[in-house]
């Protein structure tokens, strides 16, 4: 075998060995800019199958978020800057979900409404009402 085609199968070998190791960091909980889109909490009758697993299942820039009764791909929402914290404590949460890197319904609390405060949950943060500090 020439040296020439020597060298042409070590490249695509390794380029083989790239490209999985892409795919493979696609579905570790690699995340794509900015935030969830923040959800009150509801009550659901039924929840619906999940959409997706992880960021990279979901077209374009859309991001895989917990909303009202499932997990779906949605728009994100631009991460602000923090503004002031709000005030209250967070709820202490004792209890975590298996998931690897569960997605954030918020960032900052300037991303909650009203007096809600972006908190450590059981699965990712969410906004809740604060404890009085």
């Amino acid at each position: 075998m020439k040296s020439s085609s020597l060298l042409l199968v070590v490249v695509l070998f390794a380029l083989g060995i790239l490209a999985s190791w892409v795919v493979e960091g696609s579905e570790k909980g690699a995340v794509k800019v900015g935030a969830c889109p923040s959800r009150r909490p509801a009550k659901c009758l039924v929840y619906e199958k999940p959409q997706c697993k992880s960021d990279w299942q979901c077209p374009g820039t859309q991001k895989c978020c917990p909303d009202y009764c499932g997990i779906k791909c949605l728009n994100p929402v631009a991460v602000s800057k923090p503004v002031n914290k709000k005030s209250g404590k967070c709820p202490v949460v004792d209890a975590h979900c298996l998931m690897l890197n569960p997605p954030n319904l918020c960032e900052t609390d300037s991303q909650c409404e009203r007096n809600y405060k972006c908190c450590p949950g059981m699965c990712g943060k969410a906004c809740v009402l604060p404890l009085s500090a």
